[in-house]
């Protein structure tokens, strides 16, 4: 069995222990383990158990979950009695045809609402067994399926509703938990993604989220928005205003919690301040760029470290190659080599990104030079994640790596590298000539080495441009890029 497949049975299990209940999950469980002691099992003796403990039918309940590839989306509709779910396997790139839509999961929908007093109030029995299946609901309170994120589904919403969750979700008090705010952010921007909702919808919910005060919140809203940026790299005018979205959130959160680093901070605080002073950075934000640049500057001048604190050496020195000069460039590379102790080796590690993130066509061929003639065989995944996070680079990245493809075989053919610099370098493509372009140029090669992989860049490609060109799957189709400037144009006008 492959990794994966284990974090997905983990999740089942884990969402079946939220519908049972763990206390009866458990029992269950210890059923199974005694009966099975001293013999052989099968997954059904597993569901036996839990449901002796339970009284329900589990196996049944279970057998899709595990007999059948993938798992859905489910489409909410309100209606005048409560709402209407709709079940369809989930693919990444869009509609499944119907012959990939045959299963029929049974999807334990807990239901999280407001009672009487405004409280959380959470409805375990709610269970879609069919297709489309009416479920009483007083839609006028506040709602969510799949309270705390613990069902392995994704749920899609009208852009109206969505907004109103995202209104109740940025309230202190709000009925919904830590977890269901992550899973809302990470469904919004898969099913845009995916062309089943716009992507100016999963704006409109970052956008309500802008005082969430967790690192967690945070972490996926940076990393959906920073694969915006790399999606549309190629649409400066898309780019500049979703710098602009970013900035507009992430830097209020830099002046809150500064650039120093306290042994009394909480993780989450650490990784938060990390997280903003990056994300304000890569959106260009003039503030933040200037007082990083002051850092790497004193060290430059005096070789005192201090005041770059090791969780943000990564983006000061991205900062200091993507902004300065040759004089810059030279004392990243001085790091590198002069790097001695363990601590300076992992300032290396981010060294030799940084090299890549220069915007100086001159700087970018020394950095090509040091890849072919100085980097360790370790340390070129490094410089191709650095070249592959600047969009500036990335045509001559790509040509780069079609001119050195035989002697990076020769050097990479008996390890995994060899799979990850096709990735790396080919992987943020993002138009169809490229994919195109990209088949023809493999298309006489020996690719066995990083087939997978190169199955996965053509993948990308393919669903990054009907991001770009295709849109939501409505009457009303609507380009997502066009979708985004429609958006910005109005939230411009606020």
């Amino acid at each position: 069995m492959e990794w994966w497949n284990y974090l997905y049975l983990n999740e089942v299990l884990r969402m079946l222990s939220n519908y049972v209940g763990e206390d009866l999950f458990l029992k269950g469980v210890s059923i199974y383990l005694k009966k099975k002691l001293y013999a052989n099992s099968v997954t059904n003796d597993l569901w036996e158990g839990i449901g002796a403990a339970t009284g329900k039918d589990i196996i049944s309940f279970m057998d899709n979950w595990i007999s059948k590839i993938g798992f859905p989306v489910l489409t909410v509709t309100e209606t005048p009695t409560g709402i209407t779910v709709r079940q369809d396997r989930f693919l990444e790139d869009g509609h499944a045809e119907p012959k990939d839509n045959e299963t029929i999961w049974n999807v334990p929908l807990s239901i999280v609402t407001a009672d009487k007093d405004g409280k959380p109030a959470l409805n375990k029995e709610a269970v879609l067994k069919a297709r489309e299946q009416p479920f009483e609901l007083d839609t006028s309170k506040p709602y969510k399926l799949n309270a705390g994120t613990v069902g392995v589904y994704r749920v899609l919403y009208t852009p109206e509703r969505l907004s109103k969750i995202a209104t109740e979700a940025a309230k202190d008090n709000s009925i919904f938990s830590l977890n269901d705010r992550i899973g809302l952010v990470h469904d919004a921007f898969a099913l845009a993604k995916a062309g089943l909702a716009k992507a100016s919808s999963a704006l409109t919910l970052v956008d309500g989220l802008k005082n969430e005060k967790e690192y967690l919140v945070w972490s996926g809203i940076s990393q959906n928005l920073s694969g915006l940026v790399s999606i549309w790299w190629e649409h400066p005018q898309i780019v500049d205003q979703l710098n602009a979205l970013r900035r507009t959130l992430f830097v209020p959160l830099v002046k809150r919690l500064g650039y120093e680093y306290a042994d009394t901070d909480s993780p989450d605080v650490t990784l938060l301040r990390t997280c903003a002073i990056s994300q304000a950075a890569a959106a260009k934000d003039e503030g933040v760029i200037k007082e990083l640049q002051s850092r790497f500057t004193h060290f430059m001048k005096t070789g005192d470290d201090s005041t770059i604190p090791a969780d943000l050496q990564r983006v000061i020195f991205a900062v200091a190659v993507k902004y300065g000069g040759q004089a810059e460039y030279d004392a990243i590379v001085k790091v590198h080599d002069e790097g001695k102790t363990p601590t300076s080796r992992i300032s290396a590690m981010h060294v030799l990104e940084a090299l890549g993130a220069t915007e100086d066509s001159e700087l970018l061929k020394e950095t090509f030079k040091f890849i072919s003639a100085k980097s360790r065989d370790q340390d070129v995944v490094y410089f191709f994640r650095g070249l592959s996070s600047n969009p500036k680079a990335r045509r001559q990245f790509v040509q780069y790596f079609k001119d050195q493809y035989d002697d990076l075989y020769k050097r990479f053919e008996a390890t995994f590298t060899l799979k990850s610099l096709v990735e790396l370098s080919m992987g943020t493509l993002s138009t169809e000539k490229d994919r195109v372009e990209v088949v023809e140029y493999f298309k006489d090669k020996d690719t066995s080495k990083y087939n997978q992989g190169l199955a996965q860049v053509l993948d990308g490609i393919r669903a990054r441009t009907a991001f770009i060109e295709g849109g939501v799957y409505t009457d009303d189709e609507q380009r997502s890029t066009d979708d985004l400037e429609v958006w910005f144009e109005a939230r411009s006008k606020l």
